[in-house]
C-alpha cells in the first residue's frame, strides 16, 4: 500500500495508537539497521558493578582507608 493511501487512515488513529505505531516503526528501523536501542543499552550497563551504589560505597571506603594508611616514601 503506498504511503499516500495510508496517511488518511493514520490521521484517524487515536493518540495512543499513533504512539504505538511510532514505537513499532522505530523498533523496525533499529532492527533493520542493527543498532541497539538505548533502553537495552541502559539495562545492560546497569547490571554491572561500575554502576552500582554498592560498588561506589566500597570504592569510597577503600579511598578513605588509603588516605589514612602511611605512605612509604
Amino acid at each position: 500500500m503506498p504511503l499516500t493511501e495510508l496517511l488518511p487512515h493514520l490521521k484517524d488513529l487515536s493518540q495512543a495508537d499513533k504512539l504505538l505505531l511510532l514505537h513499532f516503526l522505530v523498533s523496525e528501523m533499529l532492527n533493520e539497521s542493527g543498532l541497539v536501542p538505548l533502553d537495552t543499552q541502559n539495562k545492560t550497563a546497569n547490571s554491572g558493578l561500575h554502576d552500582s551504589f554498592e560498588a561506589a560505597a566500597v570504592l569510597a571506603q577503600a579511598l578513605a582507608e588509603a588516605k589514612k594508611a602511611p605512605t612509604n616514601g
